[in-house]
């Protein structure tokens, strides 16, 4: 923006000509504005507000908390779980792959490699289970299969298990 000087020795002609090229020129003409206001003041202040620096975090619990600029968003790691920064604009968040402290899981199947625990059976795709020093190894159900412990195979049917006994 030029400096618009009006001397004293020019004529009011020259003073009005100077001044109206102000807006004109200089400020710009209010009837251009893409804003409801009237006067360059007024598209300003509108501007302004509508322009926010500021964005809203909420949780599941609908708490809500206001960023606004200059302020730093922080994502806590914490039990179990690692929040990582990087670039461009990136928070990774990750469960950690040993999980520890919990006092109770919840779920209706879980698998494990290739064990499956499911509606109160244990399945194993491998066909043997190991408990510590005790190794059960099946072929179908357990009922119908065999359980061999020690390399000894051990009766599973109600009959057996009752011929088993009295013949000792």
């Amino acid at each position: 923006m030029t400096a618009r000087t009006v001397l004293t020795t020019d004529t009011l002609e020259t003073f009005r000509t100077t001044f109206n090229s102000l807006s004109s020129t200089d400020i710009g003409d209010p009837a251009s504005l893409t804003t409801t206001a009237t006067s360059i003041v007024g598209a300003i202040n509108e501007v302004n507000a509508s322009v926010t620096t500021a964005f809203k975090i909420a949780d599941d619990t609908s708490t809500q908390q206001t960023i606004n600029s200059g302020d730093v968003l922080r994502i806590s790691s914490g039990s179990n779980i690692t929040a990582t920064v990087s670039a461009t604009d990136t928070i990774s968040v990750a469960l950690n792959s040993t999980i520890t402290g919990l006092t109770s899981v919840s779920a209706t199947t879980v698998v494990s490699g290739t064990m499956t625990l499911t509606s109160g059976s244990i399945t194993d795709s491998s066909g043997s289970i190991d408990f510590g020093n005790e190794n059960i190894t099946t072929t179908g159900i357990i009922e119908g299969g065999t359980i061999t412990q020690g390399g000894i195979s051990l009766a599973t049917q109600p009959f057996a298990i009752a011929q088993a006994i009295a013949l000792g």
